[in-house]
């Protein structure tokens, strides 16, 4: 792995040295994919630690629409330095996923998701698929909630995959 060495004011006296990693340049990330991240990571602490697990790095991704493998995951914190990282505070988290999401476009990023919600390929979404979906986030929104979701979005209680592009082309 290529590493830099920097001297930093707060090492010993005996001229200790901090050990940072080359990371990849990623483009600038929108309000959305910021916004999106941050509730991600805040989901995924449940317990207000301020800190995520490798494994649920993987979840996050897989949330976003990323089919990632564990490989995936080791490769992605090797490259920032972090390979030896059990927990992950939000900034190297943000950095992590805003690398895989600069990889991609937003209407790529689109449907991946759907893809996520349909794993079925049926082609649509319904109340079963988002329920799965959101019961796999950890995320505890009400039956009846759900159900207004997809009334409100879909036609004859389904999502397609033109409304779920509808609705987040919506801005």
């Amino acid at each position: 792995m290529n590493m830099q060495y920097q001297s930093t004011p707060n090492t010993p006296a005996f001229g200790g040295v901090r050990r940072t990693s080359v990371r990849p340049k990623c483009r600038e990330l929108s309000k959305d994919e910021s916004e999106g991240i941050l509730f991600a990571f805040e989901t995924l602490d449940a317990e207000r630690s301020g800190f995520v697990s490798r494994k649920q790095l993987k979840v996050a991704l897989r949330a976003l629409g990323f089919d990632v493998r564990k490989a995936d995951v080791l490769d992605l914190l090797a490259r920032h330095g972090e390979q030896n990282a059990d927990r992950l505070d939000f900034q190297t988290f943000r950095e992590l996923v805003a690398e895989v999401l600069s990889q991609r476009s937003a209407m790529e990023e689109h449907r991946r998701a759907f893809q996520l919600f349909d794993h079925l390929g049926q082609g649509a979404i319904d109340f079963a698929a988002l329920k799965r979906v959101v019961r796999s986030l950890g995320l505890d929104i009400p039956d009846e909630e759900l159900q207004d979701m997809i009334h409100e979005f879909g036609k004859d209680g389904l999502i397609t995959e033109q409304d779920w592009l509808a609705i987040l082309n919506a801005d």
